[in-house]
C-alpha cells in the first residue's frame, strides 16, 4: 500500500508535467499566431496607406488631365482661327469659341484643380505622418482585443514612433507629366500605323508630355506637390522596398501570461510541497514563451521604375523570416561591449 501510494504520487507528478508541457505548446502556438497577426496586420495597413497615396496621385493627375484637354481645345481653336483669316466670319467665330473655352479652363483651374491639388497634398502629408499610428491602433484594438486574449495581454508593432511612410513631396511637374500621358498617347495612336513614324512614336509621345507639362501645368506651389517614393538614407543596396529594406519591415511583438500556475501547484502537491516552479521547468518555459515575435513587410509588386511606385496601387504585404532590427527603440545595433542585437537572431526560432 505504501509503495502504491508513492507510485500514485509519482504518476500524478508525471501527469502534471505532461499536462504542463501540452499547455505550453498550445500557449506557444497561440502566441505565435498572435505575433503573426500583429506583424501582417501592420504591414497590410502600411501597404494600404501607400495605395491611398497612390490613389490621391491618380485623382490629382486625372483632374489636371482634364485641364490639359481644355487647353488643347482652346489653342486648337485659336490656331484654326489664325489659319482661316481669309474668311473673317469663320475666323471670328473660332476665336470666340476659343475665348469661351479659355474662360471655362481658367475657371476650372482656379476653382477645381488648384484647390484639389492643395487638398491632395495636405491629405498625403497627413497620411504619411499619421498612418503608422493608425496601423498601431488597429493592431492593438482589432487584432488583439477578443481574438488572442487570453493568453496575450499586450501587443504592438515595431517601429512604433518617428517612422512615417517612405514618401516625400516632389515637383508638381511629376503630376503634369502623368496627366499628359493619356492625352499624348491618344493623339499619337494613329502615328504607330504610319510607315516610318511608328519607330519614333514613343519619342513623339514623350515630347508631347513635356510640352504640355511645360505650357499647361499649374504653378509649382509647395502645397500643391504630389508625394513620391523616398528611398531614405540609401542604406538599402538594391533600392527596392520589399527586398530586405529595413525601412519597410514591420515586426510584431506580443506579450502573454502563460497559464502555468495550476500546473505548478499540482506538481508541488505531487512532490510533497517542494518548490518546483520559479526556476524549475515551468518557470523556464514560462519566461521563454512570454514573448512572441514575427515579421512582415510591405512592398511594391509592379515592375515599374521607382518614380512610378506612388502612381499605381500595387502595394502588397507578405511575411518574412524574423530578424532583429539594426535599431531597436532608439538603441543601435551595438548595445554594449561585445553585444550586438543581431546575435539575438541566433537563439530565435521562427
Amino acid at each position: 500500500m505504501v509503495i502504491g501510494v508513492f507510485m500514485a504520487m509519482l504518476v500524478t507528478g508525471f501527469l502534471y508535467y505532461i499536462i504542463g508541457i501540452g499547455n505550453t505548446i498550445i500557449f506557444r502556438e497561440r502566441m505565435q499566431d498572435a505575433a503573426d497577426a500583429v506583424a501582417f496586420s501592420g504591414a497590410v495597413m502600411h501597404a494600404r496607406g501607400m495605395n491611398l497615396i497612390a490613389m490621391i496621385n491618380i485623382v490629382m493627375a486625372l483632374l489636371v488631365s482634364i485641364l490639359f484637354a481644355m487647353r488643347l481645345v482652346q489653342w486648337a481653336l485659336f490656331a484654326a482661327a489664325a489659319f482661316t483669316v481669309w474668311a473673317p466670319p469663320l475666323s471670328a467665330t473660332l476665336a470666340g469659341w476659343g475665348n469661351t473655352v479659355r474662360g471655362v479652363a481658367n475657371t476650372y483651374e482656379n476653382s477645381v484643380v488648384q484647390p484639389a491639388l492643395r487638398l491632395g497634398h495636405s491629405a498625403q502629408d497627413v497620411i504619411r505622418t499619421t498612418w503608422p499610428y493608425i496601423a498601431q491602433t488597429r493592431v492593438v484594438v482589432t487584432t488583439l482585443a477578443g481574438t488572442y486574449q487570453p493568453p496575450v495581454t499586450a501587443g504592438f508593432i515595431h517601429p512604433m514612433i518617428d517612422h512615417p511612410l517612405p514618401v516625400r513631396p516632389v515637383n508638381i511637374h511629376s503630376t503634369c507629366i502623368h496627366a499628359a500621358e493619356p492625352i499624348s498617347r491618344f493623339i499619337t495612336f494613329p502615328v504607330q500605323f504610319i510607315p516610318g513614324l511608328s519607330a519614333v512614336a514613343g519619342w513623339i509621345t514623350r515630347m508631347m508630355d513635356e510640352a504640355m507639362a511645360l505650357f499647361f501645368c499649374p504653378r509649382n506651389e509647395a502645397n500643391m506637390r504630389p508625394h513620391e517614393i523616398d528611398p531614405g538614407d540609401g542604406s538599402c543596396n538594391d533600392g527596392m522596398p520589399g527586398q530586405d529594406c529595413e525601412y519597410v519591415q514591420i515586426r510584431g511583438i506580443v506579450i502573454g501570461t502563460p497559464p502555468f500556475q495550476s500546473n505548478e501547484r499540482g506538481v508541488s502537491m505531487a512532490a510533497w510541497g517542494r518548490n518546483t516552479g520559479g526556476g524549475g521547468l515551468f518557470g523556464t518555459i514560462g519566461n521563454l514563451s512570454r514573448v512572441g515575435l514575427a515579421q512582415a513587410e510591405y512592398y511594391y509588386e509592379g515592375d515599374e521604375a521607382r518614380d512610378e511606385w506612388t502612381w499605381h496601387m500595387y502595394w502588397r504585404a507578405r511575411f518574412r523570416r524574423f530578424r532583429m532590427p539594426t535599431n531597436l527603440l532608439g538603441i543601435s545595433g551595438a548595445v554594449g561591449p561585445g553585444i550586438d542585437l543581431s546575435l539575438i537572431d541566433r537563439v530565435i526560432i521562427h
